[in-house]
């Protein structure tokens, strides 16, 4: 993520200081084609944003009105009379003044041979051409004009205009819909004047020569018939969001010439009509789409094309199906089992029905009464199960419930029964359990596998998650029967390779008992294959929320004691880590306080390394000097240590804002508030400690150690509750603002792993495809957003002007710039680019003073959609105006 980028934001003019205002519109739509290349849009679609004057007719053959003097009647068209397809002379007003030879003595010029209509295929080439006679004039002294639609067509690489020997002759590569209208060669010499026109139709569709004489013939007067109207969209819905099992229709009424021909497409593609749920009806003026039970597979993009013999017109709209969440994901496990009590754990459901999961409603049923009955409300993905009587065997279901109601049940658990073993005996085993797990761990020095598959080696088991980086499944190493956690990660590039072995090296050099370790790797053609220890207890902050914990400032102590161990043992190897947050501190198990650091895809070696500066991390965490894109060093760390402190000891965050933007704009501000009420029962060591920390950044092993508030005996200390409630709110609104960061991958997927059974299980056949063939990229789904944002540009009349900016979401957003709230078709004038890495741009070649206006990106996805304003000023060179106004006078 560009911070620097996300830190300027755009500011547009007020709307009184606009230049031109432009009228109200329909919201309007083109739909860009994905990543590399632009929608295809009719030939009016552009036409309305070419246009010099704001009010321009409908019709794409229309005379513009000039943008700074609009002309008058008898200057834009023959006030009525209709125009016949040869030449427009206009030496007849010559004939009264330079008749005689008034003009200079000689002869004023006249065209032998005259332009034609002519009809040409989208993508062809054009050539129109006309003779003069030879006149007695000197050679060079005949000026001669071309126009299309009364404006001045100037030479480029893309249009040839030629003068030999008298004949005149405009050439056009390759035609576009833009190039269609009525072109004029106008010849002027000392003596006179005079012009021939044509009329250029531009299709995209093979006409028969019958159909292009009959186009050929037809009258072309300077404002069309209402007959000749491309179609015009009168009504079109904005996005929609329905729910689930409801009938959906989509109605679009139109005008224009008939026959108007309307087609429908879902993400770009025809609908085809027939389907069991999905109906169509067209008339000569509307087009309705109905799906009569709008279920989850009817999300996307829906388009309506208008095709006539004229022109073409476009509007999308996102269609979004919202519902109750599916069931919870798998089967609940139980674990930590004693006399009377059991913790439950389970997965969150595969999709939230549109809307985040607000709880989690547990059922229970038990072998006497046998039916299931409502446990108990809780919001995390675990709960502490009290009260159970021995003798007795209990299953436990569980639903999701967003906004819009409460989902289907889960899987059933296994049966379970408590009193079985002892408190004390229970104790005991969870004691030794943690006691072996503090031992140290099975380090190696990893050297990556290219002659052997990780499926040799080890059983891949059931897949623990999914994330940018690939997706990470349960190995069961086949000599020793030990249970490892295997990150696949998708990289099929020698830089993406190269991120995964620094990594792997980067680990090599941190064995340390609070450190995530990496024990087997292998390589392929298009991954590699981390093994790292498994980790259970699922992520601090979820831990911490749970209803059996009690939050406490000693806990805080015992957590913050294991950080700054792990801490200080990267920083004395000379490694940053550089993406410190609560994604990354994982719980040892389920019951236990064991925490590690996981998730070493952005850390760097800083010795050898002289002045090392990045510009990535997670906004919320990241440190004032990433973002200034200033030298980093081990102080980096401690400022993220500094904010999880204060998020643990509050359950607030003092930084994040409404968006990205606002919370790097609070980080840059370093402004730590401690006035609030969450702080009243935080002692003052605490709060020194997190000045130390935080704020005068001290390294973490010279001083933070001896503070005073963690060298307490937290066995005698007084232990008073913290609260729960505003961490949980902390964490519900974190879980719907997370942003993806420039990172390898984190391993804290493996959290949904918590209180799985010891049963083996199996891949899916899903999991089996992504295995062998690892060519299906699993993302986490979020709504598009801008990760650098378009900036005002500023520019001399001739030159070329660029906007750019990166787009970030999954599904890949689909993308449309507006000029003045019209859509932009991508044309000579106007290039449109969009890289599969979510740069977008858009560049405008040859800018005058029309293209002075505000720009617009629009990122859409299923999920929603995003935008960012800037705007272009044109510095139009006075003389140039002054030429053009004497010009038109002269018309």
């Amino acid at each position: 993520m560009d911070f620097k980028a996300n830190l300027k934001g755009v500011k547009p003019k007020a709307e009184e200081d606009r230049k031109v205002n432009s009228p109200q519109q329909v919201d309007f739509r083109a739909v860009l084609g994905k990543k590399g290349a632009a929608a295809t849009a009719g030939s009016n679609g552009n036409k309305v944003t070419e246009t010099p004057g704001k009010n321009a007719a409908a019709d794409f053959r229309s005379v513009l009105a000039n943008k700074k003097k609009p002309s008058s009647p008898e200057k834009n068209g023959e006030t009525g009379k209709t125009v016949v397809n040869n030449c427009v002379d206009g030496g007849i007003n010559e004939k009264k003044s330079g008749g005689g030879g008034g003009g200079g003595g000689g002869k004023a010029p006249e065209f032998v041979e005259k332009l034609s209509d002519v009809t040409v295929v989208d993508g062809q080439r054009l050539r129109l051409q006309c003779r003069l006679t030879a006149t007695s004039e000197p050679a060079g002294s005949v000026n001669i004009t071309w126009t299309l639609d009364g404006k001045v067509i100037k030479p480029s690489k893309f249009i040839v205009l030629a003068n030999e020997g008298g004949l005149c002759s405009l050439t056009i590569d390759k035609a576009l819909p833009e190039d269609e209208g009525l072109y004029k060669c106008r010849a002027e010499t000392s003596a006179g004047k005079a012009e021939c026109s044509c009329t250029v139709l531009v299709d995209g569709e093979n006409f028969t020569s019958s159909s292009c004489e009959a186009r050929i013939k037809k009258p072309t007067p300077k404002t069309p018939p209402k007959q000749a109207l491309p179609p015009q969209i009168l009504q079109f819905p904005e996005d929609m969001k329905i729910l689930a099992g409801e009938k959906v229709e989509i109605l679009c009424k139109f005008s224009g010439a008939p026959p108007i021909n309307c087609t429908w497409l879902k993400f770009r593609k025809p609908i085809q009509e027939g389907l069991t749920d999905i109906s169509i009806e067209s008339s000569d003026s509307s087009s309705k789409l109905t799906i009569s039970s709008g279920q989850q597979e009817h999300c996307g993009c829906y388009t309506i094309e208008l095709r006539n013999s004229y022109g073409l017109r476009q509007a999308a709209l996102n269609l979004t199906i919202v519902d109750k969440p599916d069931p919870p994901a798998k089967v609940p496990a139980a674990s930590d089992i004693r006399r009377s009590s059991l913790t439950l754990s389970w997965y969150g459901p595969t999709y939230d029905g549109g809307s985040a999961v607000q709880s989690y409603n547990l059922e229970i049923w038990d072998s006497v009464e046998k039916q299931w009955k409502h446990l108990v409300s809780c919001n995390s993905t675990s709960y502490n199960v009290q009260n159970l009587l021995p003798e007795r065997q209990y299953k436990f279901r569980v639903r999701a419930e967003n906004i819009y109601g409460v989902g289907e049940p889960s899987a059933e658990s296994e049966p379970v029964t408590v009193g079985l073993v002892d408190d004390d005996e229970n104790q005991e085993e969870a004691e030794a359990e943690e006691d072996d797990e503090e031992k140290e761990p099975d380090y190696r020095d990893v050297t990556i596998r290219t002659d052997t598959k990780v499926k040799e080696l080890y059983d891949v088991e059931e897949r623990l998650g999914t994330g940018k980086f690939g997706q990470v499944f349960k190995l069961v190493e086949k000599a020793t029967k030990k249970v490892w956690a295997g990150k696949f990660i998708k990289a099929y590039s020698a830089k993406e390779k190269e991120n995964v072995r620094q990594e792997i090296g980067i680990m090599n050099s941190l064995h340390h008992p609070k450190l995530v370790q990496c024990i087997d790797a292998f390589e392929g053609k298009s991954d590699i294959v981390m093994v790292l220890e498994m980790i259970s207890g699922g992520e601090l902050f979820e831990r911490i929320i749970d209803e059996d914990f009690e939050l406490t400032e000693r806990e805080v102590i015992k957590y913050m004691l294991q950080i700054i161990d792990g801490v200080s043992f990267i920083h004395k190897q000379g490694i940053v880590h550089l993406d410190l947050k609560p994604e990354n501190i994982m719980c040892v198990n389920k019951t236990g306080s064991k925490i590690k650091l996981i998730d070493f895809g952005l850390a760097r070696r800083l010795e050898n390394a002289g002045t090392l500066k990045v510009l990535f991390g997670t906004p919320e965490f990241v440190a004032p000097e990433v973002i200034n894109y200033e030298a980093i060093s081990y102080p980096t760390d401690m400022w993220s240590i500094g904010v999880i402190c204060y998020i643990l000891l509050s359950g607030l965050s003092p930084f994040m804002g409404d968006n990205d933007n606002e919370t790097l704009s609070n980080v840059t501000s370093a402004s730590w508030d401690f006035e609030d009420e969450a702080f009243d029962e935080i002692s003052d060591n605490a709060k020194d400690f997190h000045h130390e920390t935080a704020e005068e950044r001290h390294e973490v092993h010279n001083s933070c150690f001896e503070h005073p508030w963690l060298k307490q005996d937290t066995n005698t200390m007084k232990a008073k509750k913290l609260s729960k409630e505003r961490m949980k709110k902390y964490i519900l609104r974190r879980k719907k603002r997370v942003i993806a960061v420039r990172a390898i991958g984190r391993l804290s997927s493996m959290a949904m792993m918590a209180g799985v059974s010891a049963k083996k299980g199996s891949p899916t056949e899903e999991d089996n495809q992504f295995l062998e063939c690892l060519e299906y990229e699993q993302k986490t789904e979020c709504k598009p957003s801008f990760s650098m944002v378009i900036k005002d540009v500023e520019v001399v009349e001739g030159s070329a002007a660029r906007f750019d900016c990166k787009i970030e979401g999954y599904p890949d957003p689909e993308v449309v710039w507006y000029k003045d709230d019209q859509p932009i078709k991508e044309t000579r004038h106007f290039q449109i680019d969009y890289d599969e890495d979510g740069n977008c741009s858009l560049v405008i070649s040859e800018v005058s003073g029309d293209d002075d206006a505000k720009y617009t990106v629009k990122a859409v996805n299923s999920l929603g959609e995003a935008t960012c304003t800037a705007e272009l000023l044109v510095e139009v060179m006075a003389g140039e105006e002054e030429e053009e106004e004497e010009e038109e006078e002269e018309e």
